[in-house]
């Protein structure tokens, strides 16, 4: 007798990407959007401590 609820094997979708791929691209994305956000904020500190008045006086 077959259970009617349980679907046979053949019926089951196969997942498109493994769960270590979707692992890998979540981290891939939070490592770009992180360093979109603290790149441009590095810039601008770096900017402001080489052209700062007192310092280049010297």
């Amino acid at each position: 007798m077959t259970d009617l609820v349980t679907p046979a094997p053949a019926e089951i979708p196969k997942h498109i990407l493994d769960i270590w791929v979707i692992i890998l691209i979540i981290l891939a994305t939070i490592l770009v959007m992180t360093s979109l956000l603290l790149f441009p904020a590095a810039a601008v500190i770096i900017y402001r401590i080489r052209t700062y008045p007192i310092r280049s006086s010297r």
